[in-house]
């Protein structure tokens, strides 16, 4: 090889990184002192074109993710789609002894323990950091935080909590009542509210507040833009019922009812006025749907029957079906049926779901399991819940498709409309999670919950994971 054959390798060479940048640097100083004019205006355009990209991107996505974390589930009370195992998309130190909610795209929860430095906390809903703070006075002690949104505002009753059943019966306390902008944390308004509170639902725009104090259950329609009462309405109660908390509030439809183990109030959403009290041996609810349901018990030979009467509770029931009515954990409404169990106790048919046609007293089928609970009433498929175990029925017939034995273990349900998922012990004392076919009842998927979190909640359309002190959120 002669020294020509060398010389013309490297005249062939590729020229490296660092020689095309000055290559291409040195014509693009050549191009702009060639056209002093036209190259500032090119330099302008091209710094605004990367601006935007890098400041632009990041935030599309941001809103990108946002619109899918705030989008609707399939129905009502379902989660979003979950076709694989949910991944941790960010986790908040809370106080897991109040369950929070979701206001616009905001999660509320309450931070800190003990009455000194305890406060509502709002975390974006996508990112979960936190956005604002809302400091909680230590008089009255806020040990009990109760909140809901109310017309995209935050209305939340704080107070302390009543003593222990053999404690002194509360004279003077009051619970104090903020509503709160949960875009910004800003406090609109602040009032106070008499008595211990132990419960709280909505009336259109306001809020029913339920308290107790000096031995009497008071319900409360309230502006909550002021405290002002539209209509108050009490009844005597015991301490061990009513200061609690064992009073459960509903208003729906036209109608109120807070009940507990020796007291129910049903009052017109409207005036407050009272209506009839349940007869002897008859039970009465309130669903969210505005239906009110009067249970009425017989004693035949065989034991304990009961017939119940749907009715908006005006005027005569629209359905009456033999059993007890039983309300879908989560239904999308497509099977049409109306749900009663049997509760004739020691029977054959003892604890057995009915299933009815609206209107009819004809039961369409009977389940055979005794298992007295509808989970899911969901895309042609009723779940049903009995002693550790889910079956899947088929809605139309009544047959049984499959069934899963889950245990003492077996917590929650939730479903996505394609699947129902379970809380339950994934291994021996590890609380996880199980995905089923609600078609063929297969498992999906199983994940253990984050570290430090032990129950699952369906906050918005999404599941979050909660512990003592942390709240994950689930993707």
């Amino acid at each position: 090889m002669g020294l020509d054959d060398d010389d013309a390798q490297d005249s062939e060479r590729v020229p490296s990184g660092p020689q095309r940048l000055r290559a291409a640097w040195a014509r693009l100083a050549a191009w702009a002192s060639a056209r002093p004019v036209l190259a500032p205006v090119v330099a302008v355009v091209v710094t605004a074109v990367l601006v935007t990209v890098v400041v632009g991107t990041p935030r599309w996505v941001n809103e990108r993710e946002r619109a899918g974390v705030l989008g609707p589930a399939p129905f009502a009370e379902a989660v979003r789609v979950l076709d694989a195992a949910p991944q941790v998309r960010w986790s908040a130190a809370v106080d897991g002894s109040v369950a929070p909610v979701l206001a616009g795209d905001v999660v509320v929860a309450v931070a800190g323990t003990g009455a000194a430095g305890r406060g509502l906390v709002g975390l974006d809903v996508v990112s979960g950091a936190q956005r604002w703070s809302v400091p909680l006075d230590d008089r009255p002690a806020p040990e009990r935080v109760l909140c809901r949104e109310l017309d995209a505002r935050l209305a939340c009753v704080v107070g302390p909590v009543p003593p222990s059943d053999r404690g002194p019966d509360p004279q003077d306390e009051t619970s104090t009542l903020l509503l709160v902008d949960p875009v910004s944390g800003a406090v609109l308004a602040r009032s106070e509210i008499p008595g211990w509170a132990v419960a709280t639902a909505q009336a259109g725009s306001d809020l029913v507040v339920a308290t107790y104090a000096r031995g009497m259950l008071t319900v409360r329609r309230v502006d909550p833009s002021t405290g002002a009462a539209r209509w108050e309405t009490q009844r005597w109660s015991t301490f061990q019922s009513a200061g609690n908390g064992r009073i459960a509030l509903v208003a729906a439809g036209e109608l109120v009812m807070a009940a507990g183990n020796d007291v129910t109030l049903l009052l017109d959403t409207a005036t407050g006025e009272r209506l009839p009290r349940p007869a002897r041996g008859e039970e009465v609810r309130l669903l969210e749907d505005g239906t009110l349901v009067r249970t009425r018990y017989r004693l035949p030979n065989a034991g304990v029957d009961a017939v119940s009467e749907l009715s908006t509770g005006r005027g005569e029931p629209w359905q009456t079906v033999r059993g007890v009515l039983v309300e879908p954990g989560v239904s999308d409404g497509s099977s049409g049926l109306v749900f009663a169990a049997s509760g004739l106790s020691g029977g054959p048919l003892g604890g057995r779901v009915r299933a009815y046609r609206p209107g009819s007293t004809e039961a369409v089928w009977r389940a055979l399991m005794p298992a007295p609970v509808v989970a899911v009433d969901v895309a042609g498929r009723v779940v049903l819940r009995g002693a550790g175990v889910l079956v899947g029925l088929e809605a139309e017939t009544g047959d049984q498709v499959w069934r899963r034995d889950f245990g003492t273990s077996l917590g929650r349900t939730f479903t996505d409309g394609r699947h129902v998922v379970v809380e339950h012990d994934v291994v021996a004392e590890a609380p996880g999670l199980t995905a089923i076919s609600l078609d063929d009842g297969e498992t999906a998927w199983r994940a253990p919950l984050p570290g430090g979190t032990s129950r699952v909640l369906r906050i918005g359309v999404h599941l979050y994971a909660l512990g003592d002190e942390v709240l994950v959120a689930l993707r």
